[in-house]
């Protein structure tokens, strides 16, 4: 099995605490901007009519897949009252990380690494209809593709800074 499926495995059944954590809400709304801004450029470079919830390395090359019993592992380690957009992006990280080296890919940042990074720090998210994201009982609106596409990052994805910007006043 690729290495880097494997790893990030290994990150999503680790996660012990999917539960809102109140105290992390700065960073992990500003992870959420953060991967809808890289998944804006993914969407754009990739020509896709999606965004911002999608199978990035099914667009990429549909044949390269995650094994099955990895994906239904992740899945069985979460909890089942998330969102279903939750389990699915958890299931595309696979996917893209089953890319690995198989594929040249755009000279663009990992797309879930943020995602990951705030399902770790302990939260989901849910989409609603009216185009509004929820992340931690904060809602914000999703706005489009055009309005991610910026160079500067929302969110730094080292965990010291992550903190600083919880604890900031």
């Amino acid at each position: 099995m690729d290495d880097a499926v494997t790893r990030l495995a290994e990150r999503l059944t680790a996660i012990d605490d999917w539960s809102d954590r109140l105290d992390r809400r700065r960073s992990q709304v500003l992870l959420m901007r953060e991967y809808l801004r890289r998944a804006a450029w993914w969407s754009a470079e990739l020509h896709a009519d999606r965004w911002p919830f999608f199978d990035i390395a099914a667009l990429i090359d549909p044949e390269v897949r995650a094994p099955l019993q990895v994906v239904e592992a992740v899945r069985a380690a979460g909890p089942d009252w998330v969102f279903p957009s939750v389990a699915q992006t958890c299931e595309w990280a696979l996917h893209f990380a089953a890319l690995g080296e198989r594929v040249r890919l755009p000279n663009l940042p990992h797309p879930f690494e943020p995602l990951i990074l705030m399902f770790e720090r302990g939260s989901t998210f849910t989409v609603d209809g009216t185009g509004f994201i929820e992340v931690d009982g904060l809602a914000f609106r999703r706005g489009t593709r055009k309005d991610h596409l910026v160079t500067e990052p929302y969110a730094p994805l080292d965990t010291d800074a992550l903190n600083a910007l919880d604890h900031a006043r």
